[in-house]
């Protein structure tokens, strides 16, 4: 019955923690379900993100091309606005140049004029002069001169200004074909000068306008790319967030396994532990009534019904430690024979009488130490030596089992044990013989 007893209570033991065991797993395992949903949805949201940034950086992408691609135009317009710049600057010094060979044409021109007017005046008045000589014939001048040499000299100067004219008129021609000439070559050259410059500044005009529409383009280029970049970076922040999330929900969920896995254990240890202390009870149980029994057997052994038998003068004892005969002394180490026996037994633990009798001797004795010896009638005596305390003094009547010394180790002794010898009319007996069998 009691065994069933035993296994009853461990089969209880063993319900009550598996209830407990399978009730926690059930709040951890809801937890953990909990847990990686919200993992699961954390994860879903970062892939979304995932492929929302790749857009993004697809965007992104096809927006620094066009961007690039308007910035290496925009570099292009500028070399090429440079370079007509330059060619506008080299042909503006070279105009600067025609300008001023057209001031100087010019001023040749006024030259040649002022030259051509006073050539022109002179040969008008040489011409007014001549006209005055022209309607006279030699035989006129001839008769106006007053001498022969006159006539020379008159005949000679006519002939020279005739020819004089008729050079200064071929040279004023030249001058007055020279002078329209170089009027026409600085008006072409001034023609030339004011197409250039016009078709440059037109050119100048063009890519100018073609530049502000090109830096109006970079410029929402620009303002685009800093908008996804802008929500770039808020994805990835978000991201980041999510990721640090999923890392704490991943620890949290790792930390109720932890705690799940740890919860098992302990169970199954306390479990373990209940079902070892509930067997090391019973065997502890089972032991004490075993000894218990051991007790009342030996107790009943050591304490006969019948009144003429010895009971056992030492009930704690655990061993004969010397018995009765020749034996090698413990102390002397001298072989020397041996008047009783020896019962080995903790000291301080009762020494009892081994029947009833008078106390003749509760005294100290230098190889017994302290001891009594009582008188049980018929000649029969018993003697407890190496008490630690006596109970009961000489002349007192003592009945059988009673308390009447502690054990000891006075005297000439080695260790915690009773003496017992008994004696009948003074000679020794082995005690053995008288005490009841059970060692």
């Amino acid at each position: 019955m009691k065994k069933i007893h035993v296994v009853l209570i461990l089969v209880l033991t063993a319900i009550i923690l598996a209830s407990f065991v399978i009730g926690g797993s059930r709040v951890l395992s809801s937890s953990l379900d909990d847990i990686k949903d919200k993992i699961g949805e954390a994860g879903d949201r970062n892939d979304d993100i995932a492929d929302e940034i790749e857009r993004v950086n697809n965007k992104l992408s096809d927006r620094q091309k066009e961007l690039d691609e308007l910035t290496a135009k925009y570099t292009q317009m500028l070399r090429e606005k440079q370079q007509n710049n330059d060619e506008l600057q080299a042909q503006l010094d070279d105009l600067d140049d025609m300008f001023n060979s057209i001031l100087e044409l010019k001023q040749t021109i006024d030259d040649t004029q002022a030259e051509y007017d006073e050539a022109l005046a002179l040969f008008y008045k040489r011409a007014a002069i001549a006209s005055r000589y022209s309607n006279y014939s030699p035989l006129k001048l001839f008769t106006e001169s007053r001498s022969i040499f006159t006539y020379t000299d008159l005949t000679r100067l006519v002939s020279n200004m005739l020819e004089a004219d008729r050079t200064d008129m071929e040279r004023l021609t030249y001058m007055k074909r020279d002078l329209e000439n170089k009027k026409a070559m600085a008006e072409a050259m001034s023609v030339d000068m004011q197409a250039a410059i016009a078709e440059k500044e037109t050119i100048i005009a063009k890519i100018k306008a073609d530049q502000e529409i090109l830096e109006e383009d970079m410029i929402t280029s620009r303002k685009a790319i800093e908008q996804l970049e802008i929500q770039e970076d808020q994805l990835e922040q978000e991201s980041a967030q999510l990721s640090r999330e999923i890392k704490e929900l991943r620890a949290e969920y790792d930390r109720i396994l932890e705690e799940q896995r740890r919860a098992k254990e302990e169970a199954e240890r306390k479990a373990r532990e209940a079902a070892e202390r509930a067997a090391r009870e019973q065997a502890e149980r089972d032991a004490a009534e075993q000894a218990e029994r051991e007790r009342q057997e030996r107790e009943k052994n050591m304490f006969p019904e019948d009144e003429s038998q010895m009971v056992f003068p030492a009930p704690e004892g655990i061993r004969i430690s010397s018995p009765y005969g020749w034996r090698i002394h413990p102390v002397y180490k001298t072989r020397k024979f041996h008047n009783g026996i020896d019962i080995a037994a903790p000291g301080g633990t009762d020494i009892l009488a081994a029947l009833s009798g008078t106390v003749t001797k509760a005294r100290w004795s230098d190889s017994y130490g302290w001891y009594v010896q009582i008188y049980h009638g018929d000649g029969m005596t018993t003697l407890y030596g190496h008490a630690s305390k006596l109970l009961c003094k000489e002349g007192d009547y003592v009945e059988r089992g009673q308390v009447i010394a502690l054990v000891g180790t006075t005297g000439v002794s080695t260790g915690n044990h009773l003496h017992f010898e008994v004696r009948i009319d003074g000679d020794t007996r082995d005690p053995m013989d008288y005490l009841p069998k059970f060692f």
